[in-house]
């Protein structure tokens, strides 16, 4: 946290030295720099400033800097020209420099090498904080755009773009397993306290495909697979599994086929919130508000207790912890409120 602020501090001491008496609307920016190192959720958060920058400027060109796992969600975005994973790939100018989460070597280019406008969410986090809370992610992305004078009204829309490759690869899934009505059940997350238990997961499994006629399609990574295999064994009948065989966009495709996504809050509740499926996503220890999934068709349950936020890692309360407060029940109604009976 410490060097985070330190980051964050010096991150708008330099833009006020390199924004000193200029004038943003006089500009013109033929090339844009983004910086997003940052994880699933947080980049997904952040998609309409790639749209709103380029239609903002269309002739420029647009470089993203993000961490290497992050270019296999993003390569088919039309609004990234061009996508680097190292500051050894930058090149020596650029016009603008969206500074959106950077690091002290991203500082350290920087300084070097000085756009003709940087813009930050280090002065956006900390403007939000003295006014007395952070809004949703998505909102703090578009203040961060606010000297460019972008227009509110433009959509703020989160959207991938999956490939007809990644598109055939879902319906192929889907016609070898006979899957047409079906839920997506992401049961991980990074934190521990933020996974609800797999006894619920288990629960609510059976009462989706008895009372509701849903298959259940488990999703995530290879760190799941072996939680989803213990799930599956409680279980009574056939489901599916695709945690650590489909891609990011493989995955965002297939959401785009659902009846509904449930999971913890984690990468894959945000890309299916952004993947136009109905989403409900269960919060425990999370900041509440901040990384609520965002979209018309996005619900989630959340108990916030006294002790919220916390570090996520040392529980006042292990006996009960906030997640395990989340009920079946209570699931079950925000699966009604979203696709009805």
């Amino acid at each position: 946290m410490k060097k985070e602020k330190i980051i964050y501090f010096l991150s708008m001491m330099l833009s006020r030295l390199i924004n000193l008496g200029k004038k943003p609307e006089k500009l013109n920016f033929q090339k844009i720099l983004i910086i997003k190192l940052d994880e699933i959720g947080d980049v997904v958060n952040s998609l309409h400033v790639f749209y709103l920058l380029k239609n903002k400027y269309p002739k420029a060109e647009v470089t993203l800097l993000c961490k290497p796992f992050i270019g296999n969600l993003i390569k088919n975005d039309p609004s990234i020209n061009k996508i680097v994973y190292t500051v050894a790939d930058l090149e020596s100018k650029y016009n603008l420099i969206a500074d959106l989460r950077g690091n002290f070597e991203t500082l350290k280019y920087e300084i070097k090498h000085p756009p003709d406008l940087r813009i930050d969410r280090a002065r956006v986090r900390w403007n939000n904080k003295m006014k007395g809370g952070h809004p949703h992610e998505v909102e703090t992305n578009f203040q961060i755009l606010l000297p460019l004078k972008i227009d509110r009204s433009l959509n703020f829309e989160l959207k991938l773009f999956p490939s007809d490759e990644d598109k055939f690869v879902a319906e192929e899934f889907m016609q070898k397993n006979e899957l047409t009505n079906f839920i997506l059940f992401h049961t991980g997350a990074r934190r521990m306290l933020r996974r609800w238990s797999e006894k619920n997961f288990s629960r609510l499994a059976l009462e989706l495909k008895e009372k509701h006629k849903l298959d259940i399609i488990f999703v995530g990574d290879d760190s799941d697979v072996e939680v989803i295999k213990s799930i599956q064994k409680d279980l009574n009948f056939v489901t599916f599994s695709i945690a650590g065989k489909f891609t990011l966009l493989q995955f965002s495709a297939l959401c785009n086929k659902a009846k509904l996504f449930i999971g913890n809050e984690s990468g894959p509740l945000h890309i299916a919130a952004a993947s136009s499926v109905p989403a409900v996503g269960l919060f425990g220890p999370g900041e509440p508000i901040t990384f609520y999934p965002y979209g018309k068709k996005t619900t989630f349950i959340h108990h916030v207790l006294e002790c919220n936020p916390c570090d996520q890692i040392h529980c006042v309360r292990p006996e009960s912890p906030c997640i395990d407060l989340i009920t079946q029940v209570e699931v079950i109604e925000k699966v009604v409120e979203l696709i009805g009976n």
